[in-house]
């Protein structure tokens, strides 16, 4: 079972939750922290998703009356990394690091201008937000069996809006956006193996981390009308959310095990806010305000084929957030269906690779053609849409 167990978790943490509920782009795993003795890891991914469907465009000669129109592919290809250090300090303590990228997004889409409208009023929407992870992990092993383990992670955001007022059936652009900046968060789990069995399992919390950063936003209108020209450099709070993990893994044959991981995501709790709009108002508008918390799991199996050769195939579930079908929320959860291999080069030198489908379920159409209050406009209907993701990874033991 050597083979297996030195392969594992590499395998199935090939490209899996890289497009799933809201704006999660990690499953922000802690497996490459587990491995025995000193370790380091790369990977990358890449996303192609196919994303459209039909949304309410204003007429030219009557900005409130709506005609339904195809929408191009509005969400674009990005690319993500990872990379990990974990250093075996003594046999009973050990020390890690894990950069990753666990939330963000590209939606961008334009339409032609109307013709009637003002010439630099277009028919658009470009909603980007990026975060990176930086988590520092100090375990205590005081058996072969159990590690206890706790940390810090230095998390930076940003994120840029910019919407037509064509898109919402006015003639006004807003624009906001949130320079990088950056916040701390703590995470703590346990960890139980037995490695004859090549069976580990581990439980990991992430706590919430909270952004208080200024917001600068804009709106405007050509030709110019003063009243509705406005800027603001408010401070607003944006909290990434809260998180648990579950994995597991164990051998089954002498050349077969599973895997499995459950995820739990607080989006129901993360909101984006926008100052300037909420001061006419009594209640907050909410550029981003998701409806339910997400719950994301894995299955799949690995099989030894030699020394240097192992394969595994994986299904997935994302159960979505329930908003209604939008630019920003165009499906609701999704299944997904995985391969992935790996080659051990040399016993301390390996690469895997791994591609990954994802059928992305509909989000259910809102029938008032207005929204709901937010700027990302409402879907009439929803294709049905789908995303690829391809991965590598190499990993060196010393």
């Amino acid at each position: 079972m050597k083979a297996t167990a030195l392969c594992i978790s590499v395998c199935i943490f090939l490209p899996t939750q890289v497009f799933s509920a809201a704006l999660e782009t990690s499953n922000q795993s802690i497996a490459s922290f587990l491995e025995p003795n000193n370790y380091l890891e790369f990977s990358t991914a890449i996303v192609d998703a196919n994303v459209s469907g039909n949304i309410y465009r204003p007429e030219a000669e009557d900005l409130s009356t709506l005609t339904e129109v195809a929408t191009p592919n509005f969400v674009r290809r990005y690319v993500l990394f990872n990379t990990s250090l974990k250093l075996q300090l003594h046999p009973n303590w050990s020390l890690g690091f894990i950069y990753d990228q666990p939330f963000g997004t590209n939606v961008d889409y334009t339409f032609d201008p109307i013709p009637s409208s003002p010439a630099n009023l277009i028919n658009a929407t470009q909603f980007k937000l990026d975060t990176k992870n930086l988590s520092s992990l100090l375990g205590y092993q005081p058996n072969p069996f159990l590690n206890f383990y706790a940390g810090l992670s230095h998390q930076t955001l940003s994120t840029q809006v910019k919407i037509s007022g064509q898109s919402s059936g006015l003639l006004i652009d807003y624009h906001g956006d949130i320079q990088k900046n950056s916040a701390h968060g703590w995470l703590a789990g346990m960890s139980y193996q037995i490695p004859e069995y090549v069976l580990k399992t581990s439980l990991t919390y992430r706590a919430k981390i909270r952004h208080k950063h200024p917001f600068n936003e804009q709106t405007t209108t050509t030709p110019t009308i003063p009243l509705l020209n406005l800027s603001s450099n408010q401070n607003t709070t944006i909290e990434t959310p809260q998180s648990v993990n579950l994995e597991f893994q164990s051998g089954i044959t002498a050349h077969n095990l599973i895997y499995a991981s459950l995820r739990w995501v607080n989006w129901q709790n993360f909101k984006i806010a926008s100052p300037l709009i909420s001061s006419s108002s009594n209640n907050p508008v909410m550029l981003v305000d998701y409806q339910n918390d997400q719950w994301a799991t894995t299955l799949g199996m690995a099989h030894v084929f030699s020394d240097k050769w192992t394969s595994t195939i994986d299904i997935g579930r994302d159960s979505g957030i329930d908003n209604p079908a939008s630019t920003l929320s165009p499906s609701n959860g999704l299944y997904s269906l995985g391969l992935g291999s790996f080659y051990q080069i040399h016993s301390n030198l390996f690469i895997a690779g791994g591609i990954k489908y994802f059928r992305l379920n509909k989000a259910k159409v809102q029938q008032d053609s207005n929204g709901s209050g937010s700027l990302f406009k409402p879907l009439s209907s929803v294709n049905n849409n789908h995303a690829l993701a391809y991965g590598i990874k190499m990993g060196y033991r010393f």
